[in-house]
């Protein structure tokens, strides 16, 4: 592929969303040397372990390419959501959620269960890098934005489909419902951003987030254009021909105007 398209899917994203932070190119590593130079390895470049949404927030704010291995990874719930990481019973079993997410070990298990995972050993790693800057061709596209940016986005995916677009809620793993997710499912995932995210990749309160397959751009960049052509657009065109309503003493006085005819000049 050319990778000054993806430069230009950058800009027609931010020319019909305008948004605050850079869109997040996400691709999953079967080996070291497809890391781009310029990426940073947490560990050895900035002497510490992160996690995968941190490393996401990393390249959405700063405009950073991160790559992020096994050694690299603070997080053992997103490592073994990128299979970095091997699932233990003790893990299955619901340990690492009960008392914290569910209120007992069975309902802890179902949650884990249904956490979207890479194969185990698949992959070393993972890098994020901000879609201008791309020089890998993406397996899938993040993007955060405000409740009208992501709605945008979802209509532009349904725009020639039709119907509706369904994404899972669970409040947490959240890296794994927007980059691993769409990978596995094929299309696109509309995410309220868990509780990690906002402490570690330090999401605001009015974000929400919205994840979907790279093979999937061209689609979604015709929809934003489309709609955008007949008026559904960003910011939201908000209706101002209309007659205001005001208090009862304004009508009042404006009919005590009505009665006495408008001001001549003197």
């Amino acid at each position: 592929m050319k990778f000054n398209e993806l430069g230009e899917y950058d800009k027609k994203l931010n020319r019909y969303l305008r948004l605050n932070t850079f869109p997040v190119a996400v691709r999953f590593l079967r080996s070291w040397d497809e890391v781009p130079e310029r990426a940073k390895r947490p560990l050895k470049d900035l002497g510490n372990r992160f996690t995968t949404c941190q490393a996401i927030a990393l390249s959405r704010r700063f405009g950073w390419v991160i790559a992020l291995g096994r050694e690299d990874s603070s997080c053992v719930l997103g490592a073994m959501a990128l299979g970095l990481e091997k699932r233990l019973p003790h893990y299955t079993e619901g340990n690492l959620c009960v008392d914290l997410y569910t209120d007992n070990l069975e309902a802890g298990r179902l949650s884990e269960e249904s956490v979207p995972r890479l194969p185990e050993g698949k992959y070393v790693g993972v890098v994020t890098a901000p879609l201008q800057h791309t020089s890998f061709e993406p397996d899938s596209i993040v993007i955060y934005g405000n409740g009208a940016q992501i709605m945008r986005l979802g209509q532009a995916y349904l725009w020639k489909r039709g119907g509706t677009l369904k994404s899972e809620f669970r409040g947490r793993v959240d890296c794994a419902d927007l980059a691993i997710a769409p990978i596995i499912k094929g299309e696109p995932q509309m995410i309220v951003p868990c509780s990690g995210d906002r402490i570690f990749g330090q999401v605001q309160d009015n974000e929400l987030a919205f994840g979907f397959p790279f093979s999937l751009m061209d689609e979604i960049v015709e929809g934003l254009e489309e709609s955008h052509k007949v008026g559904t657009r960003y910011p939201v065109t908000n209706w101002l021909s209309y007659t205001g309503g005001f208090p009862p003493s304004y009508d009042e006085y404006r009919k005590m105007l009505d009665d006495t005819g408008p001001p001549s000049a003197d």
